[in-house]
């Protein structure tokens, strides 16, 4: 049986709308694939609020799915009693559910607390299922994900590595990260983020998706989602020289390449652009960047895109210094991949600092 997941959709009716369009998309890719069965792991809502009607219209118009839903900690009050459609179920207290020949354990989210704490209390019920239940949560998971969720601080709900080996489920799906991660091989025994289904802010960058789950092999797909919106970030070293223009053109359009964006999308799309380092001309930096983005919305002003950028005097000793640092500390081999460790472009930008302010 095949099952749709998706979370942190941060509804906020009246306002807002791309995400209700995201949510929408979800329904109908769902309808048309068939598929009975749509979770929702928290967070449906950004705030606790009273006004359900563009949801609950949006859930009448597709009658055929059963949508599943848990709170998160922006949406605690949601309860089974203030959802009027018929195809909604919020689960709004620990319980085990069989859909279709999976036993899932919904738990939604509850202030100071872990997940460990709660699944424990179902601790009977899950033996006579160990290995073959389905998690659906929201929180963080300490021991796998390192990215922890920029749009709000602090530790939500941990479920914890030794949790998975205590109640062994067969896999779990969590809400509240935004970032959707990458698909593992397997998903058993594995933590998922569906992500959200629509950026929320800038920092939420790229195409959106939500998970098709199969119950009958444990495999695992994405589909794209069709926002109203697509969000991106660029960020730019700049290395002084006669070509520090033409090297970062060439970048920039390679940027915008990786995004692989249809012809119907420009519109869609907002960027912020910024640039650090040092170059002998700024204001060709400051105009390269602006005419290298001129088909999208710049979400930030030029003066803030090269801020960072300071001036180089023409000096080729300094240059030639600076080029071959830089190729030494792409020869390395550094393993940059940890969120506290200062990432490649940081350590470029802090070698061309003290090259270029000796003697300053």
């Amino acid at each position: 049986m095949e099952i749709a997941i998706t979370a942190d959709v941060h509804l906020f009716p009246g306002e807002k709308p791309e995400r209700l369009n995201a949510l929408r998309n979800i329904f109908e890719q769902v309808e048309v694939e068939g598929i009975d069965v749509l979770i929702i792991a928290g967070d449906l809502f950004d705030e606790d609020v009273q006004d359900f009607k563009d949801f609950e219209s949006l859930c009448h118009d597709h009658p055929k799915v059963q949508v599943k839903i848990i709170a998160g900690n922006h949406d605690p009050a949601l309860s089974h009693d203030r959802i009027t459609a018929g195809n909604v179920k919020v689960h709004d207290s620990v319980e085990l559910v069989e859909i279709g020949d999976t036993p899932f354990l919904f738990v939604p989210y509850s202030a100071g607390k872990n997940m460990g704490e709660q699944i424990a209390g179902k601790k009977s019920e899950l033996e006579e299922v160990s290995g073959k239940w389905v998690l659906v949560s929201h929180g963080d998971f300490i021991g796998g994900v390192t990215e922890r969720e920029p749009y709000e601080k602090g530790i939500y709900m941990p479920l914890y590595r030794k949790d998975l080996d205590i109640f062994r489920p067969l896999a779990a799906f969590l809400g509240h990260i935004h970032l959707p991660d990458d698909l593992p091989e397997s998903v058993r025994g594995k933590v998922v983020y569906p992500g959200s289904p629509c950026g929320l802010e800038i920092s939420e960058t790229g195409r959106r998706r939500f998970l098709v789950y199969e119950t009958a092999d444990g495999s695992l797909e994405s589909r794209d989602i069709k926002t109203d919106v697509l969000f991106f970030r660029e960020s730019f070293l700049v290395i002084p020289g006669g070509d520090e223009v033409s090297r970062l053109q060439q970048e920039i359009t390679g940027r915008i390449e990786d995004w692989q964006l249809k012809p119907s999308e420009d519109e869609k799309v907002q960027v912020r652009v910024e640039a650090t380092g040092y170059a002998y001309n700024r204001r060709e930096i400051a105009e390269a960047l602006e005419s290298g983005f001129s088909d999208f919305k710049i979400e930030n002003e030029v003066e803030d895109q090269t801020a960072g950028v300071l001036h180089a005097d023409k000096d080729e000793a300094r240059t030639k210094v600076a080029t071959e640092t830089l190729k030494a500390i792409e020869g390395l081999g550094w393993n940059f991949a940890d969120e506290i460790e200062p990432n490649l472009d940081e350590v470029k930008e802090e070698a061309l600092h003290v090259i270029y302010q000796v003697g300053k």
